[in-house]
């Protein structure tokens, strides 16, 4: 697969591909602690699914536009990005690959949980700035994928970014940029 991984497939070397939540849980599942059997998208699956939407551009001019001095600025421009992630068409082929996954779980409901790929490092922690959507089935799994990485666009998740990575312009970039989801 090319945009998801089990956890079986999953070490704490992969924190740049699978988050610090994913590449966890994949070491916890390799050491033979129990743990719900379950996969990551990627961060190369956002990647991906801003490019090929066009939605890189859009996002980053929208972040440009934000006042940081006014809350309702970020927040207005929050509601705004987190909107168009969420109206924009999920490209068919990850949409399978995300499907065919969650099939092979053969679990009703699954946990969809953020898992930022800059999560506990040296300068921040993203452990609760970024959502989980519990209870989650088929219909709504694309949707909750959607919305974990919209949540790297909250008000919270804005300004934490904008405090702790100063030298990048936003949260696409390098140091802030999240993109695993775990599945479990």
């Amino acid at each position: 697969m090319k945009y998801t991984k089990n956890f079986k497939e999953i070490s704490k070397k992969d924190v740049a591909i699978a988050g610090g939540k994913g590449a966890s849980l994949g070491e916890m599942t390799s050491t033979g602690i129990p743990v719900p059997p379950g996969f990551v998208v990627l961060s190369r699956a956002f990647d991906r699914f801003l490019e090929e939407t066009d939605l890189l551009q859009d996002i980053q001019a929208q972040l440009d536009e934000v006042n940081y001095k006014d809350a309702n600025s970020v927040d207005r421009y929050s509601n705004v990005i987190r909107g168009m992630i969420a109206q924009t068409k999920f490209p068919a082929d990850l949409r399978k690959e995300i499907t065919t996954e969650f099939k092979k779980l053969k679990a009703p409901l699954v946990a969809v949980r953020s898992s930022a790929t800059a999560e506990d490092s040296k300068t921040a922690s993203w452990a609760g700035e970024l959502e989980t959507y519990l209870n989650t089935d088929e219909k709504d799994l694309i949707s909750h994928v959607k919305k974990c990485w919209s949540s790297l666009f909250t008000p919270r998740a804005i300004f934490y970014h904008r405090e702790k990575y100063p030298s990048f312009s936003s949260p696409l970039s390098k140091g802030g940029k999240q993109g695993g989801v775990s599945v479990a």
